[in-house]
């Protein structure tokens, strides 16, 4: 599920949503092709996701020097999607270059391989990470700070972890790191929204990021650094401001009873500064994220849900079906429930 800022043309009031420096750019919705055997759904739906991101389809659009891989090479085989995606006049493409260029890649860790179904959040994540990988190849990707680097320019969130006392002040050091994909387990985000509606708690409409912040912190206990006794909680600090975040749900089985109350807990909107114990850059601080969409899994196919930001409707993908999820939706506050 990815969260995006979304800006008010300066001069007027907001009609339309868009993105500064792409004015509404057409974000054509094309199908793409999942032929018996290919068990191509993760892909098409993460590619889906991909294309209808405004800011990163226009900062993908304007990279060309790249380290090419040739038949391994995954930011070749985007840009070739996404230059289908708006020139061609067919409905239904192809994403056989693509799955093709990901076999190849992974073929030594047997991941994404023809033919075999895989993980759709973790299809997402590496296509992000060998795009970096193919723009700068020599840094490592949690200490990428080129500016030509989409996949960290937009996409990373740099955060790190401490444990502090409480009661007597002392703390670990501080560990750094670099996220893509913020992974929470819907288990614990189930209990942080049963908790607060066993207390008869009106859930607010902006306080999903305070859920995801006692999930990703529930049951972390650790000792304290300096052995007085006490346990604390491990506190996770952001320290810069991305323009798209991404939250992967971890289920603990295929089949779940609690979808319908991880449904219940989403927010429309995420606040950075609730989702982190604390945030450090002024941006960050003030930043209102809107949902835009999201890979949904079910019956063992993945599908898609994107925000058209030329429409302002959301649309559903399934492979080769394009459909308009009925009802014009509020541009500032997309939803589909």
């Amino acid at each position: 599920m990815a969260w995006v800022k979304l800006f008010k043309k300066p001069g007027g009031a907001l009609k339309k949503s868009y993105q500064p420096g792409s004015m509404l750019s057409l974000a054509l919705t094309k199908g793409l092709l999942n032929e018996p055997g290919q068990n191509s759904c993760f892909l098409n739906s993460a590619v889906q996701v991909l294309w209808q991101l405004d800011i990163f389809r226009r900062s993908l659009r304007q990279l060309s020097g790249h380290f090419c891989l040739g038949d391994a090479c995954i930011f070749c085989a985007l840009k070739s999607i996404f230059g289908q995606f708006q020139q061609s006049r067919e409905r239904t493409l192809a994403s056989d270059s693509l799955r093709n260029a990901l076999a190849e890649t992974f073929k030594d860790e047997q991941r994404f391989q023809l033919g075999l179904m895989d993980d759709a959040a973790e299809c997402f994540e590496n296509i992000l990470e060998r795009i970096h990988l193919h723009i700068v190849s020599d840094t490592a990707t949690d200490g990428c700070s080129s500016k030509s680097c989409i996949t960290h320019q937009k996409f990373a969130m740099t955060l790190y972890e401490q444990f502090v006392c409480r009661s007597c002040g002392a703390s670990s050091d501080p560990h750094p790191f670099t996220e893509l994909v913020h992974y929470v387990s819907t288990t614990a985000l189930w209990y942080q929204l049963d908790g607060l509606l066993g207390k008869s708690e009106r859930q607010r409409a902006d306080m999903f990021g305070e859920l995801l912040q006692a999930a990703n912190t529930s049951g972390d206990l650790r000792s304290c650094p300096s052995q007085c006794g006490q346990s604390i909680r491990i506190r996770r600090v952001l320290m810069n401001c991305p323009e798209i975040v991404t939250i992967g749900f971890v289920w603990d089985a295929e089949q779940s009873d609690l979808t319908d109350d991880v449904i219940r807990s989403l927010g429309p909107r995420l606040n950075l500064s609730g989702m982190f114990n604390r945030v450090t850059d002024d941006n960050a601080k003030r930043s209102e994220l809107h949902l835009v969409g999201m890979i949904c899994f079910s019956s063992k196919h993945y599908s898609a849900f994107a925000y058209h930001s030329k429409s302002c409707k959301w649309v559903f993908f399934d492979d080769a079906t394009v459909k308009e999820v009925s009802g014009r939706l509020q541009p500032t506050i997309p939803t589909v429930w």
